[in-house]
């Protein structure tokens, strides 16, 4: 069905070709449909090989899924062992830290026992000496009135003396 309809009076050109629709195949619009047409032919007759490039691929993912699944597997009971030896490690830590302070309150009672102690001891020592020294004053006090008694004793008994002797001051 491909007639020349329009002669061209250029001898070169080729003859257009009519299509079974009737349209010229040489059309702008035939043209390009048809280059969309051959291009979604080109891209199905290659879906296969893009079907099998992903089934390639999520196998590979499927793989290394599983690859990681076994290492998982394989390390979580040593893991698991690993972070229950560092939990009771990390208890046994902190019962040594409660019974240290514990140790440290009942060493910081006694250090304020024997600091009051030692006050105490000091004060009754101040004491003592205040007493020893109210009992060494009166002791000088009645050991001076007695020396004054003897002395008025002794004037008493020899007059002429008393003129004499010089009395200290208490």
């Amino acid at each position: 069905m491909s007639t020349n309809q329009n002669p061209s009076p250029n001898s070169n050109a080729a003859p257009i070709e009519i299509g079974p629709d009737g349209l010229a195949r040489e059309s702008p619009v035939i043209a390009y449909t048809e280059k969309v047409m051959l291009r979604k032919f080109l891209s199905l007759s290659r879906m296969p090989e893009y079907i099998e490039e992903n089934y390639s691929k999520i196998r590979d993912v499927e793989r290394e899924l599983a690859n990681l699944s076994m290492e998982m597997k394989l390390t979580a009971g040593p893991k698991k062992a690993a972070l229950e030896r560092l939990r009771k490690k990390i208890e046994m830590s902190t019962e040594r830290i409660r019974l240290a302070k514990m140790k440290e309150e009942q060493a910081k009672k006694a250090w304020e026992a024997a600091a009051k102690d030692v006050q105490d001891e000091e004060a009754s020592k101040q004491k003592l000496c205040d007493d020893l020294n109210n009992l060494v004053q009166e002791s000088s006090n009645s050991q001076l009135a007695r020396l004054e008694e003897l002395k008025r004793r002794m004037e008493s008994l020899n007059p002429s003396r008393s003129s004499n002797t010089h009395t200290p001051s208490v």
